[in-house]
């Protein structure tokens, strides 16, 4: 249950400024072989918390560490995931990369041109753009994107590129790295990715609590070691 919950967060999906706003985005993302994901990111101030629709755990980034939550059988499994980094095997047992799994997003970014239109999503207003990009193998691609500078999905998208390169270690794609740089951050774009819901409200104090304290995985890695 652990590795395909973080394997599916990775694969749906940087240093980010101090944000002190409270707010939420729903959205669906393409998830490659595991389909079409519904989740839901809330976040106060620099923490972070994304639920997936029909899974029993949720991921938290706060104090610059990403945990796993899971709940199985009535008990809560907490994981640093920083600390899967460090043990025996790791690298063998890495999540998949985009392309293994099935997804398909911006290894460059060729172009992007403002189409004079305007469209509303989830009560956002936004420009339509035509961005054409290349992926992993070369090939290259142009999808239409609705473009937003509301500062909501501005901060969302700047935690959500802390929360990739704090799992990963890697850069997030190119595009959120253009539209960062830009200002800008997407309502959707083609049918990979589409905001369904913005709010303000990132619910209670408690669910950017960790619920336990994170399992001991130091022992495992001297074991490794040994």
């Amino acid at each position: 249950m652990i590795h395909p919950f973080i394997n599916g967060m990775l694969t749906a999906l940087i240093t980010a400024t101090p944000l002190l706003a409270d707010g939420r985005v729903t959205f669906t993302a393409d998830a490659g072989d595991a389909g079409q994901m519904t989740m839901t990111e809330r976040w106060t101030g620099n923490a972070l918390r994304t639920d997936i629709e029909g899974m029993d755990a949720y991921m938290l980034l706060r104090d610059d560490s990403v945990y796993s939550i899971i709940s199985m059988a009535g008990q809560i499994t907490v994981m640093d995931l920083g600390q899967l980094k460090d043990m025996p095997g790791a690298s063998a047992s890495r999540s998949p990369s985009q392309s293994e799994a099935g997804v398909v997003f911006p290894d460059e970014i060729a172009s992007l041109n403002a189409l004079g239109e305007t469209r509303e999503i989830a009560g956002v207003e936004g420009e339509v753009h035509d961005i054409e990009w290349r992926d992993a193998a070369g090939d290259v691609r142009t999808d239409t994107a609705v473009l937003t500078d509301d500062p909501r999905l501005l901060e969302h998208q700047s935690l959500k590129m802390q929360l990739i390169e704090a799992i990963s270690g890697e850069a997030p794609n190119p595009l959120l790295v253009e539209l960062d740089d830009r200002g800008l951050a997407a309502l959707s774009f083609g049918d990979r990715f589409k905001v369904t819901e913005v709010g303000g409200d990132a619910g209670p104090a408690g669910d950017f609590e960790l619920p336990a304290d994170p399992m001991d995985l130091g022992g495992i890695t001297n074991m490794g070691n040994q």
